[in-house]
């Protein structure tokens, strides 16, 4: 195992793919959310600052952090799913899969490392958006952290950390269709289900929506401890059948 997560770890590393999502993720985030605050604060009865308002739910820090959690909701699913795609499906896509029959391990643990390596980067850049929104606060018009900021901060994180758990189960399609492009597909798939879902209701009990209405207090949806639970659940299923397949995949 420990020479599958090498191996795994240094792929990732020099990854141009995971580069740039890092840096979009930790620095991109944190912009964007920090010029919504500012344009809101700024000027309230702006265009830009009516639709913020229309998005947040107090004032100050929880106001701020609030906002951080919608975005994240959705730019971390892209970000992290982008990144996954690319772990599970280079393989395929540039013919490298034969060459993991040189490792001294079986392509299930490979599979094993490469969700060990991509779950670790992703609570990393969680962290990091999160410190980044933190030092971001007072160009965003907020003020220097304070006893709200400490309040609010945790669950921003959760909101953060979920989704990229989320994310994770992308890794299903990269692997059943062998390569990025799958794996895009069902990003968009799962996206374009989730909306509608949400339409019809039912949001709270759809995992991928879960994080986005727990994280919008202006909606009358209730998301408790039973519908969260169900994200890592959904995440480990998924990530089990995963190694599965890696564990008895073909090699044409």
């Amino acid at each position: 195992m420990n020479a599958a997560l090498e191996v795994e770890w240094l792929k990732l590393r020099r990854s141009r793919t995971v580069a740039v999502a890092t840096v979009v993720l930790v620095l991109g985030i944190p912009a964007l959310v920090a010029g919504f605050m500012r344009a809101a604060v700024a000027s309230p009865q702006s265009q830009l600052g009516v639709k913020v308002h229309a998005m947040v739910s107090g004032t100050g820090w929880a106001a701020y952090l609030g906002l951080a959690e919608q975005i994240c909701a959705v730019a971390l699913f892209l970000g992290v799913g982008i990144v996954v795609a690319w772990c599970f499906g280079r393989e395929f896509t540039d013919h490298t899969l034969v060459s993991l029959y040189a490792l001294p391990v079986s392509r299930g643990t490979v599979a094993a490392a490469k969700a060990a390596v991509v779950t670790a980067w992703a609570a990393v850049v969680s962290l990091a958006v999160l410190a980044v929104l933190l030092l971001a606060g007072p160009a965003a018009g907020v003020g220097l952290p304070d006893g709200d900021a400490a309040r609010a901060a945790p669950k921003a994180f959760a909101v953060a950390l979920l989704t990229a758990v989320l994310a994770l189960t992308l890794a299903l399609p990269a692997s059943l269709g062998r390569g990025y492009l799958p794996a895009i597909g069902g990003l968009l798939l799962v996206v374009l289900l989730t909306q509608i879902l949400v339409t019809l209701g039912i949001g709270a009990w759809v995992p991928y929506a879960a994080p986005a209405l727990w994280s919008q207090t202006t909606l009358p949806v209730d998301v408790g401890p039973v519908q969260l639970a169900l994200i890592p659940v959904t995440a480990v299923a998924v990530l089990w059948a995963t190694l599965r397949w890696w564990q008895t995949v073909e090699v044409t």
